[in-house]
């Protein structure tokens, strides 16, 4: 690992992996026909931060990210309801356990099934769109950083 390595959840990190997203063959295949909203809450990172990151993807490619980063807890943050107008889900957990999905020691379905894991939306939606979540996970986990 190079000591230019980004920590996970910090701007740097989003930056290459919305690089590794648009640039992952395999990814733009299984999301290409994928035009949606998504938002990854991150609670109480080792920066004591609460960080945000709304990505907007047009046909599988990342054309924008919003990225709100407060002090932890952001009782804003935290208790902002979910625009279901403009994002189709929302996943928030703590570092811990995004760390925990990252590294492989907790999966998909393990995290939906998690009181630690919260995600928001239509399920209908969210479920028929599995693959690009798990393909949004496996480029994350091949992005090089630190914890």
């Amino acid at each position: 690992m190079s000591d230019d390595a980004p920590r996970y959840w910090t701007p740097a990190y989003i930056e290459r992996f919305v690089e590794a997203l648009n640039g992952d063959e395999e990814f733009q295949n299984t999301a290409s026909s994928f035009s949606k909203t998504v938002e990854l809450r991150c609670l109480d990172t080792p920066d004591g931060e609460d960080v945000s990151a709304t990505y907007t993807f047009e046909e599988g490619r990342v054309v924008d990210v919003d990225l709100w980063i407060d002090d932890a807890p952001s009782e804003e943050m935290r208790e902002e309801p979910v625009d279901k107008d403009t994002v189709m889900a929302r996943a928030t957990a703590s570092y811990e356990v995004w760390t925990k999905m990252d590294q492989g020691e907790m999966g998909a379905t393990e995290a939906l099934a998690s009181p630690d894991y919260k995600i928001e939306g239509s399920m209908m939606q969210i479920m028929s769109n599995m693959g690009v979540f798990r393909g949004m996970n496996k480029v994350a986990a091949n992005v090089e950083k630190t914890y």
